[in-house]
């Protein structure tokens, strides 16, 4: 795709008062955005409303202008324009019912083509079991080739990335904002490491704020991207649930871990299962269903462990620490430690020797 037919695209995609699919069904009439404002006047007609951009009409020759400045900016920020004619858009996105026109994407676009990709969601005040159970299946799927897909949000979706990018693998977070735009600020960490290790992607333009609105779509980009959508913790308000929703719509897999039958955190789940949805209850689970042919020698683990708890074992590796030298290591409050240490002891991952000193149990094998 030529930079001018890019610059099209840039200006039809800044449009907010048309929806995805509007803007899909003239671009496939027309066959081009040049043709659509070529045809303006009809194409407003089909609509039923004039282009606009946050309530002021769009003019033509200054709307391109602006858009080269953006074309021209992104470039110089490393983020990359991937529209739906590129070779480089997403097939399996391709396909779903109101694909965006234009992708901004930063760091390995490669990722937006995974072979095999799950997108991991829940809610953003997870419980610790919620977001140890996020970061190992991250983690292990990873591990097997999988790219865990999610929304940089609070909670789960953090977790999900960390444990992915910590198992050595790849992860896509979908934002619900410019792709420019850290939200929640305290993602910020997260958000440059996926920019370098990962891929960051938003269908909405640079600077454009996390508007409450702008997360369903957010979603149904998380879902189609990915072959299934796999929910770890969701109460029957959460936004995941629209996530597992599009995903059932565009044909993937949907999965969900079971909780208990009192949980409000759960309800989510379990209304997700017992519409037909496949519980999971290890990342072997998902594995299988993904059609994964996985190379594992010894038994799989099923233990699921938080994301201190999984900096504790790094630390320690196959040698004994003690408590000072694990809290060195880590820079966290000696109380979190101690804390995670407890766990892990007493789910028989970790023997304590006089001293406070610690070792690895040998059949632990995470």
């Amino acid at each position: 795709m030529d930079r001018e037919e890019l610059v099209w695209f840039v200006l039809f995609n800044g449009i907010t008062n048309c929806t995805p699919k509007q803007k899909l069904e003239l671009f496939e009439r027309y066959g081009s955005v040049y043709s659509v404002f070529e045809h303006r006047k009809e194409a407003e007609g089909a609509v039923g409303k004039r282009f606009s951009i946050d309530g002021t009409a769009v003019d033509v020759t200054e709307g391109l202008k602006e858009a080269r400045r953006k074309l021209e900016a992104c470039g110089e920020r490393g983020i990359a324009l991937v529209a739906l004619p590129d070779d480089r858009y997403p097939v399996r996105l391709k396909y779903i019912y109101d694909p965006p026109l234009l992708l901004y994407a930063k760091g390995n676009v490669t990722l937006l083509s995974s072979q095999t990709a799950a997108g991991v969601v829940g809610s953003r005040k997870a419980s610790n079991w919620g977001v140890g159970v996020a970061y190992s299946v991250g983690k292990e799927l990873a591990k097997q080739g999988v790219t865990v897909v999610s929304g940089l949000a609070l909670g789960i979706d953090y977790y999900a990335h960390r444990g992915a990018l910590d198992g050595g693998g790849n992860t896509v977070a979908v934002l619900g904002n410019g792709i420019d735009v850290v939200y929640p600020k305290s993602n910020t960490d997260m958000y440059e490491r996926i920019g370098k290790e990962g891929l960051l992607v938003s269908e909405f333009q640079p600077a454009v704020r996390p508007l409450k609105h702008h997360f369903p779509r957010r979603n149904r980009i998380i879902s189609g991207l990915s072959e299934a959508v796999v929910v770890v913790e969701a109460s029957k308000k959460s936004g995941a649930l629209i996530t597992a929703r599009f995903a059932a719509d565009q044909g993937r897999e949907v999965m969900a871990f079971p909780g208990k039958a009192t949980s409000e955190a759960y309800t989510g789940n379990n209304g997700l299962i017992k519409d037909g949805a496949h519980l999971v209850e290890t990342p072997w689970d998902i594995l299988s269903i993904l059609g994964k042919d996985l190379k594992y020698e010894g038994e799989k683990s099923t233990f699921f462990c938080s994301p201190i708890e999984s900096d504790i074992l790094s630390v320690i590796g196959d040698e004994k620490s003690d408590l000072g030298e694990i809290e060195k290591a880590l820079g966290r409050p000696v109380g979190e430690i101690v804390s995670a240490l407890m766990m892990l002891e007493l789910r028989g991952v970790l023997r304590q020797h006089p001293g406070k000193i610690f070792e690895r149990v040998e059949s632990y094998d995470g």
